[in-house]
């Protein structure tokens, strides 16, 4: 069994007497470093589906062929994978299989030509529907989407696509996906990843297209806790808005990110406690309140976190505004107010707003204090925004997901340095451009 960890650590470690108080408050749902010796990762259960369609010929193509051919390298005797290709039509290229022997699946890959339209929901959902009858406890079944269009034959509203992956995230099978370009459809993409339970990448290039299959399956490899609830218990009186954009279970439960070895998901809570509970509530110490986390282990079952309990000091108004803030809680913080401002550069930009964009990005600029991350990676977008870049408007909706929904390096002090971001595993890299590879070559090449 995994022992997943889970800390409550307020801004500032107090509330004000006899007055209404809010405050920050972070939750960090902390996995151990590593595995134990015996035990490998999750089998993978993985339906790869590419967009083959006429703007995917030639290096496009070519690229998404050799993720394919990464991803189908690194699979063993235990797992199984389906190759799916579209364009106006659906071709099942490999129905489920174990990759043993590879060739064939490879010689599969090398054989895909590009063709016509973009038949996207048929193809996603012939590829759910391979990997569906496969779904075993304790393995992970996940629907790779490449796409680098809009699509255009069948299905295309986000809302009823995002309804037919949480249907089949429901019953084991979540999606993840690759957008390339330009041409796709950014909220799309995002909401079919969110409500699959899976994450949402792009590419600016197709060179580009490897370092977040790399990501991917790094974070495959070192799963350690599936089906991520946050249930957040506060005390009568007490209002608590979870502040990342996590969508919610019918419970209320904020659904995070699946878990790996040697990360952290986390939550921000902006917290709100009433002057009237002090005083219903007798002695020097109030109970605010309390957290834990639901999850499947590595062998699909069920587990919970120990609950943490928040309880803090009552402290006149000088003496509260006197102590010092916790700095990762402030960082996370940061971060997410950047993520809003980003959203906000963004809507000014589809607006051809230029102006107003690089208001917004000097406020987040100035904001962003010691978090060299957020600084530089607002650096970074302001180079589109100056040069009109129509990049802008993907880059900001991906460094604002980013900042909504990573998993994190449990810590994360110390200066921000790109060459040691490129040493750690792709899950919990910071990268300055989303749709760059971290490696790859200074802007504006």
């Amino acid at each position: 069994m995994t022992h997943i960890d889970l800390t409550l650590t307020p801004r500032r470690a107090a509330v004000i007497e006899g007055a209404d108080t809010e405050l920050d408050v972070l939750v960090s749902v902390s996995a151990p470093d590593t595995p134990a010796l015996s035990r490998s990762r999750m089998p993978l259960n993985l339906a790869i589906v590419i967009d083959r369609s006429g703007s995917m010929a030639g290096t496009p193509l070519a690229e998404a062929k050799r993720c394919a051919g990464y991803i189908l390298e690194h699979l063993s005797m235990r797992d199984r994978v389906a190759l799916v290709t579209f364009d106006s039509a659906v071709t099942v290229l490999a129905p489920s299989t174990i990759p043993e022997p590879k060739e064939p699946l490879l010689r599969a890959v090398r054989s895909i030509v590009s063709g016509g339209q973009t038949a996207l929901h048929e193809g996603w959902l012939q590829g759910a529907e391979q990997a569906a009858p496969h779904v075993v406890q304790g393995s992970i079944a996940r629907v790779l989407l490449l796409t680098d269009g809009q699509a255009n034959i069948g299905e295309s509203r986000p809302a009823m696509l995002a309804a037919d992956c949480a249907r089949l995230a429901a019953a084991g099978v979540s999606t993840s996906t690759y957008g390339l370009g330009q041409g796709f459809r950014e909220e799309l993409l995002g909401a079919m990843a969110d409500a699959g339970g899976g994450q949402a990448y792009y590419g600016e290039t197709a060179e580009d297209l490897m370092d977040p299959f790399r990501e991917e399956f790094d974070l495959l490899s070192a799963v350690c806790g599936r089906r991520m609830r946050l249930r957040i218990e506060p005390s009568p009186g007490v209002s608590v808005t979870v502040r990342n954009t996590y969508r919610t279970d019918p419970d209320g439960n904020a659904i995070l990110p699946d878990l790996a070895y040697g990360a952290a998901a986390w939550a921000l809570l902006r917290v709100k406690v009433p002057a009237a509970l002090q005083e219903a509530e007798p002695g020097r110490i109030l109970h605010v309140l309390s957290a834990f986390v639901t999850y499947q282990d590595g062998e699909g079952r069920p587990q919970s976190s120990r609950t943490a309990h928040l309880r803090l000091p009552r402290m006149p108004q000088a003496a509260f505004a006197a102590l010092p803030e916790d700095e990762l809680t402030a960082s996370r913080a940061l971060e997410l107010r950047s993520a809003d401002l980003l959203t906000e550069a963004r809507a000014a930009a589809d607006r051809d707003d230029w102006d107003l964009v690089e208001k917004i990005l000097a406020r987040a600029r100035a904001q962003a204090g010691d978090n060299e991350w957020v600084a530089r990676s607002i650096e970074e977008l302001q180079k589109y925004a100056l040069l009109r870049d129509p990049r802008f408007s993907k880059e900001a909706y991906f460094l604002a997901r980013k900042k909504n929904l990573r998993l994190a390096e449990p810590g994360e002090d110390g200066p921000y340095s790109l060459l040691e971001e490129t040493l750690k595993p792709g899950y919990v890299r910071r990268k300055l451009r989303q749709g760059k590879d971290l490696r790859g070559e200074p802007f504006g090449s």
